[in-house]
């Protein structure tokens, strides 16, 4: 998104402007949606739901990191609405990455492990058909009368208006650039908490930490830039974000595979069970179903996804723990808009309509 001359602006103005761009998007992405010849559950609209999805999250974003800009604007009962259609979009995604995930495992697996591949993947595959289908039935019914006030409470907003010439005058500018250097320290903390590749907490609050930062440098990252120095930047925080984000797929599917393992264990037993209790038991029956488990497969594929996290883990380390990412931070934190005179626009009213 290209953000011409917000940093200049008031901070109330250029933050409701930055907040409603982010709900432009959600909005479109929705439309899509929602064509009559689409279903939220069909793979022809996994673009769509992804870009409402990040225009959700890039939204909650800015109403966080602007939210003294914004008082007022966004009450806490509409944040709460917000935050449970965001978090909704969640379950079928991480199910959808799994499937990708352990559908490109089949050919390093033998024959005999490939029956558990394909058990978690028909479970998996169901769950996020379950989980599309009833956000298409969240988001159909929430989100028009959620946008609408959004829209509403964000277009308008109350504000001091200083005549004197040395009076205060702080821009969005001077706000993003307080902020920035509260996120670059937050996750310079972060990731120093993440010592290993077990260390899936520390991990997942980097990941947030990273997206949070490179949310709110991108839309002055466009072409023409606000903040030029910034391209570079949110390209290598992006790199950032989309390491840790494998490593919690990782870690999230480390626990799948655990309650899968358990969960296949336990359906064996009672078929099991039932074949030998039945009143004309068949040995025939019963030996095929000795003979058929995914537990093994189940097991090569938990050691897969092992291997692909300490490797994970093993990139980050090389490349952002243990100070190796401190240069970089300190390149984001001195990150300052170029100097130029002060841009003409039109400043709103104290009760104004932002245009």
């Amino acid at each position: 998104m290209d953000a011409p001359g917000l940093l200049a602006r008031p901070p109330e103005e250029g933050a409701r402007r930055l907040a409603l761009s982010f709900l432009d998007q959600a909005a479109a992405a929705w439309s899509r949606l929602h064509d009559p010849s689409a279903s939220a559950a069909s793979p022809a609209d996994a673009e769509a739901l992804h870009d409402f999805r990040v225009g959700l999250r890039r939204l909650r974003s800015c109403l966080r990191a602007y939210k003294e800009a914004l008082a007022g604007s966004v009450p806490k009962k509409l944040a709460r609405r917000l935050r449970r259609l965001a978090r909704a979009t969640g379950p079928g995604r991480d199910s959808e990455v799994q499937v990708e995930w352990l559908r490109s495992r089949g050919k390093h697996l033998i024959r005999g492990h490939r029956a558990g591949l394909a058990w978690e993947i028909g479970r998996l595959d169901e769950r996020m058909r379950a989980a599309y289908g009833k956000l298409a039935d969240l988001v159909g019914s929430e989100f028009p009368d959620l946008e609408r006030e959004l829209r509403q409470r964000l277009s308008v907003y109350r504000a001091e208006v200083h005549l004197e010439p040395n009076g205060p005058h702080p821009t969005l500018g001077d706000v993003t650039a307080a902020i920035l250097r509260e996120q670059t320290a937050d996750l310079a903390a972060r990731l120093a908490r993440v010592e290993t590749a077990e260390d899936e907490k520390a991990a997942h609050r980097a990941r947030i930490s990273a997206k949070r930062l490179r949310y709110l440098l991108e839309p002055f990252a466009g072409e023409p830039a606000e903040l030029p120095g910034a391209v570079p930047l949110v390209k290598r925080l992006k790199e950032l974000q989309d390491l840790l984000g494998e490593l919690h797929d990782a870690h999230v599917l480390a626990a799948e595979l655990a309650t899968a393992v358990e969960t296949a264990a336990a359906e064996r037993a009672r078929r099991l069970l039932a074949l030998a209790l039945a009143e004309t038991s068949d040995e025939t029956l019963l030996r095929a179903e000795r003979a058929r488990t995914q537990q093994p497969g189940l097991l090569a594929l938990a050691r897969q996804n092992r291997d692909r996290r300490d490797r994970l883990f093993r990139d980050l380390e090389a490349e952002w723990l243990g100070g190796r990412g401190d240069e970089f931070l300190r390149e984001v934190e001195a990150l300052q808009a170029p100097d130029r005179p002060h841009e003409s626009f039109e400043r709103l009213p104290a009760v104004g309509e932002v245009q």
